[in-house]
């Protein structure tokens, strides 16, 4: 979004309520873990807190917490926990994103139907599946519903839509073909019985070119995996990402370097040519750490599944051909799937290539979803945002252990900006203070943005206030984000407000009202607001479409 501006105009009308007694308070919190143990595929029953080890940031840690869930109903390690454990029932949000750029339509339809099977027999009340496709461009096909059959609707509609990626497996064969054709092109040229050679720069300048493009496509697919996974920031729950995409390669410019090492000996001056040094500039070295940093952050588990298996990823009318007719071959690289596998893993998930076995994938997200242990243990302090590395172990042997390897434990304006965000795609239902948003006058458009006048109230009740003198004092936060109509969330504005009036007119005050003016790009959907008290901590929520 080109500029998200909220300039506060004024009017502060109302304040809180009578003055609190305060006091010097520690706060102990408990971290949670979700673990899956797992032998021979199957979920692991019946083990206690005393079989796992559980380390952060290279320390042991006390598990003071312990469940263990199963099926549909949670089952306690002892009976003091059994209300702990009904709490636990926590809804379930699963996102689908599928990557119309490296999935074919022929793959993609093979794997709906196993898809749409999962949602059938897994979601339950007050669950929640979204659907979102990247061809390139973000598009929300299906809005967070708990309606199974929409979603089912929505996944039979995708089956008749194309994708790009057969055009982007037809260009990796085309610069193939540009750089086989060179040698021959020099030969046919010649009137001698002895061809040249084209020099090896040429055939290196043509896989630099392809290179770039490969390279610049896949930055793009995983910015937007990374802002899917950021507008989920505050969303209550288990929640879990199934990425269909064929691969993510740490280097996606190496195939076709290595294309050209294995055709250098009909280029002068080979000698010279490393495809790996060649290839080294387009290297994306960090990229499971940045997208599993940001699942980490946030709780969300990935769930990659490559649609073309053990097939060449395409169907029988897309299948990319060189120029004597015959089939190009698979586009499938294994370092591609490698770092699917690592993104699963470094989150608590698990990946699927390599297998045409579609229900295996969804009946293991599946039993994920459902049986589980939650590991608790407790700590104190400021909370801020720091990444905390976790390890958990098993005393037993012979058996698999699956969790995140890293969270953030979020501050309280993170929490905030998370549920303001959150608030976009699924409202939040707590409202303490009773937010309330309106619009306080018509739009106003200029150049490519949108400026709305907005009302927000807070019922005076709501709000803490101490006595100063003859006044009231109090202080609160709004957080304000947008959502543009392709799906991009903007960044959180944050401000504090000071409040300051005398307290006899305290009876008089039965609301506060802010009046915003809001610069918002023209594209935008839907506002969200978040007010804090910041010295109870006690929020409220409000979200308005916008109709520019």
């Amino acid at each position: 979004m080109r500029k998200l501006a909220a300039a506060l105009l004024a009017s502060l009308i109302a304040f809180p309520a009578l003055p609190q007694q305060f006091g010097e308070t520690i706060e102990v919190r408990v971290i949670n873990v979700d673990v899956i143990v797992t032998k021979d595929g199957h979920p692991v029953a019946g083990l206690t807190k005393d079989d796992f080890t559980l380390i952060e940031d290279g320390k042991p840690q006390t598990i003071t917490n312990f469940l263990e869930m199963r099926g549909e109903y949670p089952k306690a390690a002892a009976p003091q926990q059994q209300d702990a454990a009904l709490a636990d029932r926590r809804a379930r949000n699963v996102v689908i994103f599928v990557d119309g750029t490296s999935v074919t339509p022929f793959t993609r339809n093979r794997v709906l139907k196993p898809m749409e099977e999962f949602l059938g027999r897994t979601m339950r009340d007050g669950d929640h599946v979204m659907l979102i496709t990247w061809s390139p461009g973000l598009k929300v096909e299906l809005p967070f519903t708990n309606d199974i059959g929409e979603a089912t609707k929505t996944l039979g509609r995708l089956v008749g839509t194309v994708t790009t990626a057969t055009l982007a497996q037809t260009r990796d064969k085309i610069a193939q073909d540009e750089i086989t054709r060179m040698v021959g092109d020099r030969a046919m040229k010649k009137e001698r019985d002895v061809a040249e050679k084209p020099n090896i720069r040429e055939g290196i300048l043509t896989a630099q070119n392809h290179a770039t493009q490969l390279a610049f496509e896949q930055a793009q697919r995983v910015e937007a995996v990374k802002s899917v996974l950021t507008s989920l920031r505050g969303l209550n729950g288990r929640n879990s990402m199934v990425m269909l995409t064929n691969e993510l390669s740490t280097n996606p410019a190496l195939p076709i370097f290595m294309f050209l090492d294995s055709v250098k000996e009909n280029f002068d001056e080979a000698y010279s040519y490393n495809a790996y040094t060649e290839a080294k500039r387009f290297e994306q070295p960090s990229l499971v750490k940045e997208i599993a940093d940001i699942a980490n952050s946030i709780g969300v588990t990935l769930y990659p599944i490559s649609p073309s298996g053990l097939g060449g990823g395409f169907g029988p009318d897309e299948v990319p051909k060189n120029g004597k007719g015959q089939i190009a071959g698979d586009a499938l690289k294994e370092d591609g799937l490698l770092t699917l596998r690592q993104i699963a893993s470094a989150t608590g998930g698990t990946a699927l290539t390599g297998s045409n076995n579609f229900d295996l994938a969804f009946n293991t997200i599946s039993q994920d979803m459902s049986s589980y242990y939650s590991l608790g243990y407790h700590t104190d302090g400021q909370r801020k945002d720091a990444v905390r590395s976790i390890s958990v172990k098993l005393r037993k042997k012979g058996y698999e252990v699956r969790t995140r390897e890293a969270f953030v434990e979020r501050s309280t304006n993170s929490e905030m900006e998370d549920a303001v965000a959150a608030n976009l795609l699924y409202p939040v239902a707590k409202n303490d203070l009773s937010v309330s948003l309106s619009k306080a006058g018509p739009p106003a458009a200029a150049d490519q943005q949108v400026v709305i006048p907005v009302y927000i109230k807070i019922p005076t009740s709501g709000l803490t206030l101490i006595p100063d003198g003859a006044d009231l004092v109090g202080q609160f936060s709004s957080y304000t984000a947008f959502m543009r109509r392709d799906g991009k969330v903007s960044a959180v504005k944050h401000q504090q407000h000071q409040l300051r009036f005398p307290a006899e007119s305290l009876k008089r005050r039965k609301e506060i009202t802010v009046k915003y003016d809001l610069t918002i790009d023209d594209r935008t959907d839907d506002v969200s607001v978040g007010i804090m008290d910041d010295t109870s901590h006690v929020t409220g929520f409000a979200r308005m479409q916008i109709k520019s």
